[in-house]
């Protein structure tokens, strides 16, 4: 092949064993964009069939063009990544650009270098596949699972520890902040999430998601529950409007849904309307989240990041030592409801520790307990 005075020497012009390359990429649950030249109006330096691979940080391997479309293409597939739909890519001397949209199918930029010549470049992203976490033994949890399957997403189901050992494949929920935070930047990105434990372990799950992922998580909870619900996550766990606004409830459709099965079909309607408008999948890969579950929540834009909870909420979130009561039965004093022991949720007062059905009712006791002891 005789060598072109105008292409690049060295190592980024080609790139060796493409397909194990991609192999190894989709391996690491890394997202790229692979370029290919598929047209060319001379004097261009590309030739037809040129790839390059366009990583999440703007990196780019291989050649599809000097100086000036190098970083068209680099922007174009950075916005492809950012849509997760591929794009033709129009690279035209004089052209009237088109507005740039992270969901454009074709795209005609304007050649502002020296050079007359013209080029296309298809853009094919290439990201993991979406993961859905699912939290719930509930029926309508079951059937959330079982559907997204079908749609060829990865599912996570999501337990209470104490019922992974009948369900051996599920994540346990004491678990899923670490599984969630050793997932790479662009998978973790692209993570769904639905609680569906229908008030099992509703602010304990969303605590976890909140904190390990960066997208909107869906509640199935009536709109008065869920108010409930972030009021609890804002005084235990100190979550600001920015991160309690990423709790989407009621979760799904309103489609009039009565069945677990058509309940089901809502939820995942409304992910894929939210996929399709671009609010879901995150626009950049987020940095990774510590090892251990952090005691604070990472700073997000428009929140400021809460202090360590001390106090009541350090009673709630289980941080201070508490008898642990065990055997029979006791009743909630907020809700009056029979709690087993036992107790997951407990809270020490003067000298007596108290059994709760969930974090509310225990944060609602801490808050005053002499409501709760004085007799009626």
């Amino acid at each position: 092949m005789t060598s072109d005075p105008q292409r690049p020497t060295g190592d980024t012009e080609f790139i060796p064993d493409l397909p194990e390359r991609l192999a190894g990429l989709a391996r690491e649950g890394a997202a790229v964009v692979v370029a290919t030249v598929v047209s060319r109006r001379a004097p261009v330096s590309a030739q037809v069939g040129d790839k390059a691979l366009i990583h999440a940080d703007g990196r780019m391997e291989g050649f599809v063009g000097g100086a000036c479309s190098r970083e068209i293409v680099r922007r174009q597939a950075l916005l492809a990544l950012q849509g997760g739909q591929a794009r033709l890519v129009r690279i035209v001397p004089g052209a009237a650009p088109d507005a740039e949209h992270a969901f454009a199918e074709r795209v005609t930029v304007p050649m502002n270098c020296a050079s007359e010549g013209q080029s296309e470049v298809f853009l094919e992203p290439l990201l993991p596949p979406r993961l859905l976490v699912v939290v719930g033994r509930t029926p309508v949890a079951r059937a959330i699972a079982a559907h997204a399957a079908l749609m060829g997403d990865r599912v996570w189901r999501v337990l209470d520890d104490d019922e992974v050992p009948d369900e051996p494949d599920a994540v346990p929920l004491g678990a899923l902040t670490a599984r969630l935070s050793a997932l790479p930047a662009a998978q973790r990105a692209r993570v769904r999430s639905v609680v569906a434990s229908q008030g099992h372990y509703d602010e304990t799950a969303l605590e976890a998601l909140l904190r390990a992922q960066p997208n909107p998580v869906g509640l199935l909870a009536s709109a008065r529950r869920a108010a409930t619900v972030r009021e609890t996550l804002a005084m235990l766990s100190g979550f600001g409007e920015a991160d309690l606004g990423r709790v989407r409830a009621p979760a799904g459709l309103h489609l009039g849904a009565r069945t677990p099965h058509e309940v089901a079909l809502s939820v995942l309607a409304e992910l894929v309307q939210l996929d399709r408008a671009g609010q879901v999948a995150a626009p950049l890969p987020v940095p990774a989240a510590p090892e251990a579950e952090p005691t604070t929540p990472p700073p997000t834009a428009g929140s400021t990041p809460p202090a360590a909870p001390t106090g009541l909420a350090a009673q709630v979130m289980g941080l201070t030592e508490l008898p642990v009561l065990t055997g029979g039965t006791a009743v909630d004093l907020v809700c009056g409801m029979t709690v087993t022991l036992p107790a997951k949720h407990t809270a020490d007062h003067a000298g007596v520790t108290y059994a709760f059905c969930c974090p509310h009712c225990k944060a609602r006791f801490l808050k005053d307990p002499t409501q709760y002891l004085t007799p009626g």
